[in-house]
């Protein structure tokens, strides 16, 4: 419970879509915070219908009765709400839409993001991609007053998790959600009570953390088993790493281990090794197309491929 006097009649407003954001708002309802007020994207089309289907923070702020906004951009009409509404701060999490300066202004305490990166490191729109993609050992979470610049804005609070060797996106991405869920209500607290130092970020070593894009995601066999590695974790298990069989058809690669064994580039060898530009990959997990996720091994059972013979593009 949140009994703190300075904050008991703190207004909130918040700003999230995807299932990142979802652990923080759900914290800030149980520590009894009142949430005036929560902007999402608006519903895309999803499943075998591409019927409009609500983000999921939408489903959070309904069942909690809390008003909700989904405008496609944020218009004139949007400034005067938030404007109206005079909310005491603005938390930002994971919430896909670009705040205009004069937006950030309104809220007395300001806008309030929370990054899935250690800031200045890993700017952008994928940190935890380009993190894992990067071969990092570790990552974190960093509270950031919101700027006009692209996540330049001075920094609160941090705090690091280490990255496993098997740390794929998903458990990367949960482990930072719930980090940020379990710091959430008392960052906020001291923030507001002037308790932390606000360090501004060193832009010299800032690091971006761009978009994946579909091109990225196929696998490239002259790379380093080091490199192909890391693509692979960073996308699984959605969107996944892929690669093209000898049979024409895609199939995505989910779990891999790095090996000192030497082979040509997408060639099988004992094992289930597969070669690549230096040294080779154990495949674990594969899924083939219009098919469940399955060990590799029993994929290769129900194919005629031959040790040192190229079966992926």
């Amino acid at each position: 419970m949140n009994n703190n006097d300075l904050i008991k009649d703190l207004k909130i407003g918040f700003m999230g879509t995807p299932s990142f954001a979802v652990p923080i708002l759900e914290r800030l309802i149980a520590d009894n915070y009142h949430i005036d007020y929560v902007y999402t994207q608006s519903g895309r089309p999803a499943g075998r219908g591409m019927k409009s289907r609500n983000s999921i923070i939408y489903d959070v702020a309904k069942k909690n009765n809390i008003e909700i906004r989904a405008p496609k951009k944020l218009d004139d009409e949007e400034f005067s709400f938030l404007k109206e509404r005079e909310v005491d701060i603005i938390i930002v999490a994971a919430y896909g839409l670009i705040l205009p300066e004069r937006i950030l202004t309104i809220p007395k305490f300001g806008c309030l993001n929370v990054h899935a990166s250690l800031l200045p490191k890993w700017r952008g729109a994928a940190p935890i991609q380009r993190s894992i993609m990067a071969g990092d050992n570790e990552t974190g979470i960093s509270y950031m007053i919101m700027e006009k610049g692209l996540d330049t804005g001075p920094v609160i609070f941090q705090k690091e998790i280490k990255i496993g060797k098997r740390d794929n996106f998903l458990k990367v991405h949960d482990s930072l959600s719930s980090l940020a869920s379990e710091t959430i209500s008392k960052t906020v607290n001291e923030y507001i009570e002037g308790k932390l130092f606000i360090e501004k970020q060193n832009n010299a070593e800032a690091t971006y953390a761009d978009k994946i894009e579909k091109h990225e995601t196929k696998i490239n066999w002259s790379l380093s088993a080091s490199e192909i590695r890391n693509l692979i974790y960073s996308v699984s298990p959605k969107p996944g790493a892929w690669t093209i069989t000898k049979e024409g058809k895609r199939l995505k690669i989910l779990s891999a281990s790095i090996q000192e064994t030497e082979g040509g580039d997408g060639v099988l060898l004992k094992n289930q090794f597969v070669g690549c530009g230096l040294r080779s990959l154990k495949i674990i997990e594969v899924q083939p197309e219009g098919k469940k996720i399955m060990p590799f091994d029993d994929y290769l059972r129900g194919k005629n491929f031959l040790i040192n013979e190229r079966i992926f593009d």
